[in-house]
C-alpha cells in the first residue's frame, strides 16, 4: 500500500462495515467506541485502521470483503457510510482510496492521507 498524511474527508464519509466472521491495524467499534469481540451477533460496526476511521471515497465490495477477511470474517455481509454515531468526529480519519481489485488485501492500494468532505463523486 501506499500512503499521504493529508486529507479531505468529513466523518459522514466515514465507513461501517458488517462482516460475516478479527486481527492487524483493522477493528470495529460500537457506537460507544468499544471493539467488541467477534460473534455471530457484533459483527459490524464502525471501521477503525489503527484507531482512525476510513473514509468511503473508492470503497467497493471489494474493499469490505478484502478488509472483513484481513480481520478473519469469510466476508462482508454488507457495509455502508454516513455519520452514524455520536463518538466519530472523535476520532481522525485514517484511511482513505481503499480500492480493492479482489477480495485480498494484498489486491488493495490506499492512502492515509484523506481527501473526505471536499471532493464529492456521488
Amino acid at each position: 500500500c501506499t500512503s499521504t498524511t493529508s486529507h479531505n474527508c468529513l466523518h459522514s464519509e466515514d465507513v461501517h462495515l458488517s462482516c460475516a466472521v478479527e486481527v492487524a491495524a483493522f477493528t470495529l467499534v460500537n457506537d460507544e467506541g468499544h471493539t467488541f469481540n467477534v460473534t455471530h451477533d457484533q459483527s459490524a460496526g464502525l471501521l477503525l485502521y489503527n484507531g482512525q476511521t476510513v473514509c468511503d471515497d473508492g470503497f467497493t465490495f471489494n474493499s469490505a470483503n478484502a478488509i472483513c477477511r484481513e480481520m478473519g470474517y469469510s466476508r462482508a455481509s454488507s457495509w455502508r457510510s454516513g455519520n452514524f454515531y455520536v463518538i466519530q468526529s472523535d476520532y481522525d480519519i485514517g484511511l482513505d482510496d481503499v480500492v480493492c481489485s479482489s477480495d485480498s488485501w494484498d489486491s488493495c492500494t490506499s492512502t492515509t492521507s484523506h481527501n473526505c468532505g471536499l471532493v464529492h463523486t456521488q
